[in-house]
């Protein structure tokens, strides 16, 4: 079976696993911890992310690029992965102590939590999943991630029964990513035997990290500072709602970030080869794949929102019925950013445009929060994050516009897919004007908006011979 196909296999499965925990975990967190409780671990954990992206710098999409473009060589393999990782570290031990400095000169609420944070870092000192995913060995970080995942959720449901548990909510959350990351180094001997860091080499790969990780501190913004602006512009509960519908639109999300990391080493590969004409096919493939499947997932959560919220998160958090519609466009708009960025800019080393399209949304999104959050709450801090990813990737979409791509064609599907989402949405809207009890009229809804919204996609492949199925299907 193509390895790719087989990567993609095994992260659907990661992240089927990834949807269902926050769908088993966020109605219970909502009802046992609450909006205030949700809103400090929000806040907090907002803030610790600024030191652990300065921890990873740009260390994710680099190693996994670096990593891919010399896996046939034990040797160099060894060489890269060694100069990296020394790398990750220096800056991860910097980031710590730079957090221990915040937390004992500007901490004053909430210490318990804002000292738990730090495992945080922990986690980024740790973090070698870069260097599977640039050997394409997927099978074993989806194995490990299953396990913590499922032990993580348990460890929740038994453990956090009362708002005083947060500390306890928090600790198992970064306690398991630690752990899990501590997992893969068992592994390791298997692909790499450590080298001594060149140190020429080493003050090489720095301003390559830099490159990767300006515009994804620039992407922070989006929702890092939205977190952190609402605990500072509004309130803990504001963030507990923000915290919740984000998460919502966050669920469907892993999906397409899934296979945004299965693409990059493969891309990576291809672009390296020179196989230009393959790597653009590819490109348009995936493409059309994640918008059929994004706007599907963004109008299905919108459509079933005013039903869906009050079933999973409970009365206290009717708020997040139009928050959640509101943040339902991210999933396409994302969706989009995230494939040109990881499947296009990156592999060619175009890090200076992904630079420019999130620091220009970046800004928009800091302006509008400023704008926005006093009188509107998490409302305006979400209309911010809307508009400022849509900013970011119409600028991506821009920069590409010259590449032998077919932009024009692919647009045209997107309009036909919308259309599509669009009757689906009305569809699923009459069903809720009837008198089927709540949950009942909620199933109901869901199944008849995924037959509707599939025929209408099957009829349309049909009809014009889509490539997604062929490629499927084949075996290169």
């Amino acid at each position: 079976m193509n390895n790719t196909i087989k990567n993609l296999k095994y992260q659907t499965i990661y992240h089927i696993l990834s949807i269902g925990m926050p769908l088993i975990t966020a109605p219970y967190l909502a009802r046992k911890l609450g909006s205030e409780q949700l809103g400090i671990f929000s806040y907090t954990s907002s803030v610790v992310a600024y030191f652990s992206l300065f921890a990873m710098l740009g260390t994710v999409s680099y190693g996994t690029r670096s990593i891919a473009s010399v896996s046939n060589n034990r040797e160099q393999r060894n060489i890269t992965f060694s100069n990296v990782y020394t790398l990750q570290i220096i800056t991860s031990l910097i980031a710590i102590v730079a957090y221990c400095a915040y937390f004992c000169i500007f901490s004053s609420d909430n210490k318990s939590i804002v000292i738990l944070q730090c495992l945080t870092l922990v986690g980024s000192m740790t973090d070698i999943n870069w260097l599977f995913w640039g050997l394409e060995k997927f099978e074993i970080t989806v194995k490990r991630n299953i396990i913590i995942k499922l032990l993580t959720v348990l460890l929740i449901l038994l453990l956090v029964k009362k708002v005083e548990d947060l500390w306890l909510y928090t600790l198992i959350m970064l306690g398991g990513t630690v752990i899990s990351n501590f997992v893969l180094f068992i592994y390791l001997p298997k692909y790499i035997k450590i080298r001594k860091p060149n140190w020429t080499q080493l003050s090489k790969i720095i301003k390559p990290n830099l490159l990767l990780f300006i515009p994804l501190f620039a992407m922070s913004v989006y929702h890092i500072m939205d977190k952190t602006m609402l605990g500072a512009l509004s309130d803990y509960s504001q963030s507990g709602y923000y915290y919740n519908a984000d998460k919502i639109v966050q669920i469907p999300l892993v999906v397409i970030n899934g296979v945004g990391t299965v693409m990059l080493p493969r891309m990576s590969v291809l672009f390296a080869s020179g196989e230009r004409k393959r790597a653009n096919e590819l490109f348009s493939i995936t493409l059309d794949g994640v918008a059929a499947v994004s706007i599907a997932m963004a109008f299905g959560i919108a459509a079933i929102s005013n039903e869906f919220i009050p079933i999973f998160l409970g009365k206290d958090f009717e708020p997040c019925k139009l928050l959640t519609i509101a943040f339902s466009p991210i999933l396409v708009i994302k969706g989009f950013s995230t494939i040109v960025r990881v499947q296009y800019l990156v592999p060619l080393k175009k890090e200076k445009f992904i630079t420019y399209s999130v620091i220009a949304g970046a800004i928009v999104n800091f302006v509008l929060n400023i704008a926005l959050i006093k009188n509107y709450g998490a409302l305006g801090a979400t209309i911010a994050t809307v508009v400022s990813e849509t900013v970011a990737c119409i600028s991506q979409f821009f920069m590409i516009k010259k590449a032998d791509l077919k932009i024009a064609s692919l647009l045209k599907k997107i309009i036909i897919y919308l259309a599509m989402g669009i009757c689906m949405y009305l569809t699923v809207r009459a069903i809720s004007k009837t008198e089927i009890p709540s949950i009942g009229k909620l199933l109901v809804e869901i199944l008849v908006g995924i037959i509707v919204y599939s025929l209408f996609c099957l009829l349309y492949w049909k009809k014009s011979g889509n490539i997604i199925l062929k490629y499927l299907m084949r075996k290169t």
